[in-house]
């Protein structure tokens, strides 16, 4: 070949100089774009952020609050069948001394009626209870102050005949009467406290639906503002409660609230903040009405974020939060200097190394060129004895030597036959199955797809394999058989390929041991800051075919049918009834009398005409618990019972007894919604109490 007039290099320099450049460009436009665009994705990512925090922040508040709503319905009908405490007011205080100590928030439960009698259960601040007691219908009439200890143990005893306080001139009593249904009050500064507050109130009927009183529930602010106080935003963001008129009711610093901050019933004022970029905010949000925005205060930028309260919640509140910019790109920019300073540093090391890489790479290719030379020239005399630490290189030159000795070889003989290909064997394993008795059952993990959304591919895989790891064992252990992990979820069987005559047994007690494994997985991540994996449990047993599914040349030993459908479905059902692990009535019917079940429901699957019962596994029957459960076995089967007969205020008041003792039992609660809307449009003569899924 002729190259005259052709330019050439030497390797070594071209190596060093294109590294060298090639290095800094992917140097600088790594630094360049990832400065930029993560900057962008954190301003992004802060929406997502605000946005969780102020689902917390309005689920919490609500959660605070709601209880009152409860407990007032039922004190207002235990005094309208006829229990007022005109007639026992040793069981009014009690009721109220009982529910300031169920639930922490309530500063004070307080009756009045329309002769002004009046009786109040407040908490003190040390703990201690203390219950005004104003009779203005008795003879003689007066006020009666009982202290009680924590134990409800009277301390001391006041009486006075001078009645200053009249229920029915506060606003509590005047909006509830006015109303005529449960409403909540104000925001404004309690009477006995004397901090601010707001009050739900119930106004009380009599028989002929005449008001004759109003039962009251007080709470105080401050602690919502503790509540918002432990919330962490950044390194440096806030969040505040104001209502749709710009008043801040619950703030992380009370000291930046002016007294005359919280309204009085009659006198609305405007707050009176020190806190700038908070009043900046909420100036911005009553403007505008924009609900994201950034503003500039004191050369300092933030981003701000408001939300209102779901309508349902029953008070015109906001949610507003305020961030600096810098907590989301500060340290951005700071890694971004780091890195420049870095890099620097970084390109003149590598090019000390490129040197060395360069000449490391040129000298055996020079020895390379060489032989190559010399095989051009039909030389194949001696062998290629290179050592370059560079894989490919030393490959090449073994390739070369092998090259040389074949062709070498070649001149002497040439081979006398060719070597044939690979013979393809067929398994032995034959396409086939039968119909046998199985328990299946299927696991899933809780809200995954938005754990996928948050959690890097890396972490979530490591978490994923010690949760697998984690049911994995279980289901071995108890002599389970995993069929096939779907994605996040795990189908497993019990009774084949090896029969098993305990077989929902061992399934029952892999689910409980699933779930306090995965418990215990959840508490070390929580300690790590990780996500936490809750799993949903289905069982089932039922006849399935079960066998080698697939093609001719591929194929899964695996079990299909109905009864494998209906598992799956049951996996699904936990979302509706906030439990961990659903049965079927097959199952319980087979498992023993070593678990402790919980009726649930009569449904219909999606897919399915036919009902079945289905149960919550509670724990089995030597648990600690075992009480606890059979109680509330035993309550919800009497409950669901009633439901489907019909007696749908039986079974509100039933399901109602159970919140009492759980106030967190999603199925309870879903009853109770369901008692009322029957009660008040009872269904056709056709009504089977059938719960028809028409989703998966």
């Amino acid at each position: 070949m002729n190259n005259t007039g052709f330019r050439t290099y030497r390797l070594q320099v071209v190596v060093f100089f294109s590294f060298l450049a090639l290095f800094s460009l992917i140097v600088a436009g790594i630094v360049v774009y990832g400065y930029r665009s993560n900057s962008e994705i954190m301003l992004q990512s802060s929406d997502e952020l605000l946005y969780q925090i102020s689902e917390t922040v309005i689920r919490q508040t609500s959660n605070h609050l709601d209880p009152a709503r409860k407990t007032g319905t039922l004190l207002r009908k235990m005094i309208e069948r006829g229990n007022s405490f005109s007639k026992s007011p040793e069981l009014v205080e009690t009721i109220s001394l009982e529910t300031l100590e169920i639930y922490p928030q309530f500063s004070a439960v307080y009756l009045g009626d329309e002769n002004g009698n009046f009786i109040m259960s407040r908490r003190l601040e040390d703990g201690n209870f203390s219950t005004r007691i104003i009779s203005r219908t008795s003879e003689p009439s007066g006020m009666i102050e009982i202290d009680r200890d924590q134990h409800w143990q009277i301390i001391a005893t006041r009486s006075s005949s001078l009645l200053s306080y009249d229920p029915r001139e506060r606003p509590w009593y005047v909006l509830a009467k006015s109303e005529g249904s449960t409403v909540w009050s104000r925001e404004y500064r309690l009477f006995t406290d004397q901090v601010p507050g707001i009050t739900c109130a119930h106004p009380v009927f009599d028989y002929e639906g005449s008001f004759v009183g109003a039962v009251g529930i007080d709470f105080r602010l401050y602690e919502l503002a503790e509540f918002l106080k432990s919330l962490k935003i950044g390194e440096s963001g806030i969040a505040f409660i104001a209502d749709s008129e710009g008043n801040v009711l619950a703030y992380p610093e009370k000291s930046d609230i002016s007294p005359e901050n919280i309204r009085a019933p009659r006198s609305p004022t405007r707050e009176s903040l020190k806190s700038g970029p908070i009043k900046a905010a909420i100036e911005n949000y009553l403007n505008s009405r924009q609900f994201k925005f950034t503003i500039d205060h004191d050369g300092n930028r933030y981003v701000s974020s408001f939300r209102p309260f779901p309508e349902n919640f029953g008070r015109d509140w906001v949610l507003g939060i305020i961030v600096p910019e810098d907590d989301f790109i500060g340290p951005i920019a700071r890694i971004h200097e780091t890195t420049l300073l870095f890099s620097f540093w970084l390109l003149i090391i590598a090019g000390f190394l490129t040197s060395a890489i360069a000449r490391e790479l040129t000298e055996p290719i020079k020895r390379l060129t060489a032989e190559a030379g010399r095989i051009q020239n039909l030389d194949f005399d001696g062998s290629i004895d290179l050592r370059s630490p560079i894989t490919e290189i030393q490959q090449m030159g073994e390739t070369m030597d092998s090259m040389k000795k074949a062709l070498g070889a070649f001149k002497k003989y040439v081979p006398s036959e060719i070597v044939q290909g690979l013979v393809h064997s067929r398994d032995e394993a034959r396409l086939q199955a039968q119909a046998e008795e199985i328990t299946l059952m299927f696991t899933d993990i809780s809200d995954f797809s938005a754990i996928t959304e948050r959690v890097a591919p890396a972490e979530l895989m490591k978490q994923l394999s010690e949760y697998f790891d984690c049911i994995a064992a279980v289901i071995h252990r108890h002599g389970g058989t995993i069929d096939k992990y779907i994605g996040d979820s795990v189908m497993a069987f019990w009774g084949a390929p090896a029969r098993d005559s305990r077989q929902a047994e061992h399934a029952c007690i892999a689910a409980l041991e699933i779930e306090a494994a995965i418990k215990k997985l959840n508490a070390r991540w929580l300690a790590e800051n990780s996500d936490q994996l809750k799993t949903r449990i289905g069982i089932n047993t039922g006849i399935s075919l079960i066998g080698n599914f697939g093609s001719s040349d591929r194929f899964n030993y695996t079990a299909v049918g109905d009864s494998v459908n209906l598992a799956s479905r049951l996996e699904g059902l936990n979302k509706i009834y906030g439990s961990e692990v659903i049965v079927s009535e097959s199952t319980v019917a087979v498992a023993g009398k070593g678990f402790i079940f919980r009726p649930l429901d009569l449904v219909a699957v999606k897919g399915r005409k036919k009902s079945v019962r289905i149960f919550q596994l509670l724990g089995r029957a030597d648990d600690p618990k075992a009480d606890q459960f059979n109680r509330l076995a035993e309550m919800a089967e009497k409950a669901l019972e009633s439901y489907l007969n019909r007696q749908w205020r039986e079974s509100y008041e039933q399901f109602q007894q159970i919140l009492d003792i759980s106030p967190e039992d999603a199925a309870a609660e879903m009853y109770l919604t369901r008692c009322r809307e029957l009660h008040d449009r009872p269904p056709g003569p056709d009504w089977d109490g059938v719960f028809r899924v028409l989703h998966k």
